[in-house]
């Protein structure tokens, strides 16, 4: 097995284990685990990050079984069946299976990068005025008006978000992030330590605060959370077109990315 695929399985399981952590105590939350596949739901939050199959382990001849029967979970929920597809997964095939079955390539790829050079996010940069914060409960509401607005979601989805994070927000490991431009929020970011590795993602800025140094700016605060939380991967996650070539001139380094095929 070629190390890719060795780092990616290990990362991967890791993420799991912290969603599965989290759905112990969020309702609605759902993470199977078996050795074929993790299934991943919550109809109360129809976002693909919460519903989706990964990390599928088969057979070529077991494949087409595997695939009817991730639609079918999906689909007894009334969810969008999607499945993310990254180096952990077997058969080499599976794209090309599951475009057979109907499924499309869908969104940006999902990049994970490792930080490897601390040093280059100790010397960033960025405008004084620039305030970055971890959010008490009181500013949940805040956070995820920020996001839902960095992200270009619906503004109904701010009581979903705020729905999930509530029950997380507290809890050991968890970084949740404001950064403030002369005490207005502009951008948020999120920390998540858990069985060993930290994983950095969830950075939104609003439009009218981008390339001012804000993302940055969260990036270092949740470099400095970690280094307080000492596990031992700083990791980070974006969906961002180039964002990833940015993240590279900071000292990070790719490690894999994940695709997502969802039924049309």
């Amino acid at each position: 097995m070629d190390n890719s695929r060795i780092l990616s399985r290990e990362i991967e399981w890791s993420n799991y284990a912290r969603s599965a952590y989290f759905a112990t105590v969020v309702p609605g939350v759902e993470i199977r685990v078996s050795n074929e596949v993790i299934l991943v739901s919550d109809p109360l939050v129809p976002l693909v990050d919460g519903n989706h199959a990964a990390m599928l382990n088969t057979t070529h001849e077991h494949t087409d079984d595997l695939i009817d029967r991730i639609i079918q979970h999906y689909q007894e929920r009334c969810l969008t069946p999607t499945v993310v597809l990254s180096p952990s997964c077997s058969p080499d095939d599976l794209g090309q299976r599951l475009l057979e079955h109907g499924f499309k390539l869908t969104g940006e790829p999902e990049y994970w990068l490792a930080l490897e050079d601390g040093s280059v996010v100790e010397g960033l940069k960025f405008p004084a005025d620039i305030e970055v914060h971890e959010i008490e409960q009181a500013e949940l509401t805040d956070f995820c008006q920020i996001m839902a607005a960095a992200f270009e979601m619906p503004d109904e989805i701010v009581p979903i978000l705020y729905h999930n994070f509530s029950f997380v927000n507290e809890l050991p490991g968890i970084h949740n992030y404001l950064a403030c431009i002369n005490k207005k929020p502009v951008g948020c970011g999120s920390l998540f330590s858990y069985a060993g590795f930290s994983s950095f993602g969830s950075t939104g800025v609003l439009p009218e605060a981008r390339f001012y140094g804000i993302g940055p700016a969260l990036f270092a605060h949740g470099y400095q959370d970690w280094k307080k939380d000492r596990t031992k991967m700083f990791l980070i996650q974006t969906v961002v077109p180039g964002m990833d070539r940015k993240l590279s001139q900071v000292g990070c380094r790719r490690l894999f990315t994940r695709s997502y095929y969802a039924l049309e």
